[in-house]
C-alpha cells in the first residue's frame, strides 16, 4: 500500500469510477425495475422523490457521474448526479445542469 495521501480530487475520481462501474453492472440493466433515492441529507429538500433511471451513466469532468431520470412525483425528466455510497449503493446527490460553454467573441 502506498504511503502517499489521497487528495480530494483523487478521491472524487475514485468515487466516480466506482459509481460508473456499479451503475453499469447492477443498475442500468435493471433500470425498468428500480428507482433511485436522493441521499438522506437532501431527500427532504426533494420531497422524498424517487427517480427511475432512463440512461446510461456519463462522467463529466472526471468527477461527476450523471444520468437522465424520470421523477415519480412530477413525471418530468431531468439530469441527476449519482454516487456509489459506502454501502455500495447508488444514490442521487443532486440535480445536474450542463456547464455553460464560453461564447466565442
Amino acid at each position: 500500500m502506498s504511503s502517499l495521501p489521497i487528495n480530494a480530487l483523487d478521491m472524487a475520481t475514485l468515487v466516480a469510477t466506482r459509481t460508473l462501474e456499479k451503475y453499469a453492472a447492477d443498475y442500468y440493466p435493471r433500470r425498468s425495475q428500480l428507482t433511485l433515492n436522493f441521499r438522506g441529507d437532501i431527500a427532504e429538500k426533494h420531497q422524498y422523490d424517487k427517480i427511475t433511471p432512463l440512461s446510461q451513466a456519463q462522467c463529466h469532468g472526471g468527477r461527476e457521474v450523471v444520468i437522465e431520470g424520470l421523477s415519480k412525483k412530477t413525471g418530468n425528466t431531468g439530469h441527476y448526479r449519482i454516487e456509489c455510497n459506502g454501502w455500495n449503493l447508488i444514490e442521487i446527490v443532486g440535480l445536474w445542469t450542463e456547464p455553460a460553454t464560453p461564447s466565442e467573441d
